[in-house]
């Protein structure tokens, strides 16, 4: 600790220009801060600051070591709200990356339990196609169809879904595959998992589908109700009242990643739990 305390040092004599002015901030004598400064000075064996007439400013060697220092100050910020969040397991933040193919349904049910049962958890939910959200550390989570992973990453699970094709309701239903060339078409936007394998399909079939409109999962129902449409989708994205059409779209694999070897916090444990667990009651 005592290394961050001369680290914060460092950054607001640079930002004041003056040692001086720095240890008024920090409520010590400028001849304590200034000795501190030039013993830190003497373990590094370089100057961080030359001393002006009008105050101080960074050396060479201390711009470099500026950039050292943000960059640990930011980790250790971070690393302090994870420790924190790890030792009561019932605050903090969890941030989630869902599919736009599947961000619809049985995940967001997942998620409302998750806050049913951590309400003191800031649940922060994007929506990507890929895992760079979680490679970059932008999320704890991903839940994607049918991901590309490395070796940065671990699928903690995976969970087989059919995709099905769902009339609206109003209208004669399709009697074959066919028909869907003829009718208007919900499918997801390209670069998920689930367009992906329809793709593979009507191209297997030679089945072109001219009034398809690509959509996220989130928005099938506004659109599925509003219009004479067949939505073709993971199974998990429409609710138990939902009638399949009798249409052979292959699987998709719903998958929980995360980044390897990186702790999860609880509430992270717990939302795998609650997907896991639902995931496996609806295969």
């Amino acid at each position: 600790m005592k290394h961050l305390k001369i680290y914060r040092a460092i950054r607001l004599i640079h930002r004041t220009g003056s040692i001086r002015k720095a240890a008024g901030d920090l409520s010590i004598s400028p001849s304590a801060l200034n000795r501190s400064i030039q013993a830190f000075e003497d373990e590094l064996s370089f100057n961080i600051f030359e001393r002006l007439p009008g105050g101080v400013r960074l050396s060479d060697a201390g711009e470099l070591l500026l950039d050292v220092i943000d960059r640990h100050l930011l980790e250790f910020t971070q690393l302090q709200g994870q420790l924190g969040t790890l030792r009561d397991g019932e605050s903090g933040d969890l941030r989630i990356s869902l599919g736009h193919d599947i961000a619809a349904g049985l995940v967001m049910d997942c998620c409302l339990e998750m806050q049913d049962r951590f309400p003191k958890v800031a649940l922060d939910i994007i929506f990507d196609t890929s895992i760079d959200s979680l490679r970059q550390r932008g999320v704890d989570l991903a839940v994607l169809t049918n991901p590309a992973t490395d070796d940065t990453t671990e699928v903690v699970h995976a969970s087989a879904c059919r995709i099905v094709a769902c009339a609206s309701g109003d209208g004669v239903d399709p009697q074959g595959i066919w028909d869907l060339a003829d009718r208007r078409v919900l499918i997801p936007g390209e670069a998920t998992g689930t367009r992906t394998a329809i793709d593979h399909v009507l191209r297997r079939k030679q089945l072109t589908l001219p009034q398809a409109t690509a959509l996220s999962a989130a928005h099938v129902a506004h659109y599925h109700g509003a219009a004479s449409a067949v939505a073709i989708f993971p199974k998990i994205v429409f609710g138990a009242q939902a009638k399949p059409l009798p249409f052979d779209f292959g699987t998709v694999q719903i998958c929980i990643l995360r980044m390897a070897r990186r702790p999860l916090i609880r509430p992270a444990q717990t939302f795998i739990s609650i997907l896991q667990r639902r995931l496996d009651e609806a295969s």
